[in-house]
């Protein structure tokens, strides 16, 4: 279980400074490219009350947190931790005056792209910290089959791009549990579980996701510790997370039983949604159990699940790294194992995004372990080669990462034939695509947006030039009377008139990818009358 074998090489400058540059270059890809994708459902609900949180702090001072203003501030909002959306609240208000410049200012007041910045940044950080510690665990090279792993993985790649809560879990779930595991292993423990599980706090202040790292954090330390430091360790590190919780989340201060009660209540109590799997609509709760290691081994490309199958191997088979890779397999199919009951899960991969960064850090044991497997130049030029092709599925589908499926599944046509989703949410629906709507409606026309499920959803995919033409996007209730319908492919939600609609002709205007349309305009030739 000691380290010395490899910390010498593991703790040098190379290892850090190429964590350093990976992290940059993940950052630096998403920030470049950060208006790319349409606005999706759930960003408009996150950086809407971040912006509120700083708003009112500027206002009130220290008077936001008293009981009435944090009544006022976070009852419509409680049923996530703030965190997250302090993060995309200070992002989207420092940055608002630079998109003002560069797009003319947002219609909806809530800049979500400006907001869309910090989940650019935390996805940086977690790819430098899943290569600082793929590069502790097994030589630089197996800290570039991480980070390098990570950022290549489509799907995690788009999720960067959304400001949504996702990619901060994928952060904090991570980071919290690296740090409990080199915990135990410090010249003084307990102070670095103190540490630790401050870090478990900020993943607690997240989402409720956070939770599921207290039983993980609980096994390693027993294993880890001998059973009296143990216990006092655990200790540490659980009050250590509670503390920063309840601390980072005003809303509990008053009230504090029945709002944590309530809040454990949103795990389950909850509007149900569908999803398509495998050509049949389902409720969250109802989907086979299969579903999570289906779209784990679905939307990941080959070459990283092949490297990743190496690299558990290889950890399992050194005595130095076993106990990191037992982790890391226990963890992922405890993941995977909890969202195979009927816990709610839709959305693809979403709700179990940390299973991925761990994934990430097996692919990195598996190029470092065939890295120095193989000391000819040509073998190791052909091992780089294999990991930069796995960048196809990011590049090839940009910016669509979040409709990607392998090689496994047949790609976006094989998903099709399966009956899978298509798109996320909206995410399809972008400015090029609005751009056309523009083009094609006078001012003022009726629009609509189908499927949609929040109320305005439509609306918050007001652009400037829409804006000025009066082209507001309707929810799906509009359709009945709208000339134009904006359509993408969340097939659950569709209605049998979107579907009638969407066979009566092809679209005036449509974004596809491998030869599968996405989303598309369709024109009503005589909608009826009504409100707009």
């Amino acid at each position: 279980m000691q380290e010395s074998r490899v910390t010498p090489e593991l703790a040098g400058r190379t290892g850090c400074r190429l964590a350093w540059v990976l992290g940059v270059l993940a950052s630096l890809a998403v920030l470049l490219t950060l208006g790319d994708p349409g606005i999706t459902i759930d960003e408009p609900l996150d950086v809407r009350p971040g912006r509120v949180y700083v708003t009112s702090l500027l206002r009130l001072g220290g008077g936001a947190f008293k009981p009435v203003a944090v009544e006022r501030i976070y009852r419509d909002n409680a049923e996530h931790p703030p965190l997250g959306r302090w993060l995309l609240g200070l992002a989207s208000t420092a940055f608002e005056p630079i998109e003002a410049i560069v797009r003319g200012g947002d219609p909806t007041g809530l800049f979500v792209r400006s907001g869309r910045v910090a989940p650019a940044l935390a996805f940086g950080l977690l790819v430098g910290r899943v290569a600082l510690e793929g590069g502790r665990w097994g030589g630089w090279a197996s800290g570039l089959g991480a980070g390098a792993g990570l950022l290549l993985m489509p799907r995690l790649f788009g999720h960067a791009h959304l400001g949504a809560l996702d990619t901060f879990v994928g952060l904090f779930w991570t980071v919290g549990l690296l740090a409990v595991m080199r915990a135990t292993r410090a010249p003084r423990p307990l102070r670095a579980l103190g540490g630790a599980g401050a870090l478990w706090g900020l993943a607690l202040l997240t989402k409720i996701h956070g939770w599921l790292l207290l039983p993980a954090g609980l096994i390693w330390i027993g294993w880890q510790l001998p059973w009296r430091r143990a216990v006092l360790g655990a200790a540490v590190w659980v009050a250590s997370g509670l503390s920063v919780f309840f601390l980072g989340w005003p809303w509990l201060w008053y009230d504090t039983g029945p709002r944590l009660m309530a809040f454990f209540r949103t795990g389950y109590e909850r509007v149900p949604i569908l999803t398509q799997y495998f050509g049949t609509v389902y409720r969250d709760v109802d989907v086979p159990w299969h579903y999570p290691w289906f779209y784990t081994l679905a939307t990941v490309p080959v070459g990283l699940l092949g490297l990743a199958a190496v690299g558990l191997v290889a950890g399992l088979s050194r005595p130095w790294i076993r106990p990191q890779a037992v982790m890391l397999v226990g963890v992922m199919a405890g993941w995977l194992t909890l969202f195979s009951t009927r816990v709610a899960i839709y959305d693809g991969e979403r709700l179990f995004l940390p299973v991925f960064p761990l994934l990430a850090l097996g692919i990195g044991l598996g190029f470092g372990a065939i890295w120095d497997r193989f000391q000819g130049r040509l073998a190791r030029l052909a091992l780089g080669v294999l990991l930069l092709s796995q960048a196809a599925g990011v590049i090839g589908l940009h910016p669509y990462q979040l409709s990607y499926y392998n090689a496994l599944v047949g790609g976006l046509k094989g998903a099709e034939r399966l009956g899978l989703e298509l798109t996320y949410w909206t995410d399809v629906v972008d400015e090029p695509l609005l751009e056309r709507l523009v083009e094609a409606a006078a001012p003022g026309e009726r629009c609509a947006l189908a499927p949609s499920l929040a109320p305005q959803q439509g609306l918050a995919l007001t652009t400037p030039a829409m804006a000025r033409r009066e082209l507001l996007l309707g929810d799906q209730e509009a359709v009945a009377t709208s000339r134009w319908i904006l359509v993408h492919r969340r097939t659950a939600y569709w209605t049998t008139g979107i579907r009638r609609l969407v066979e009566s002709g092809p679209a005036l205007a449509a974004q596809s990818r491998q030869g599968v349309w996405l989303a598309g305009i369709w024109e009503q030739p005589a909608p009826k009358s009504g409100p707009q």
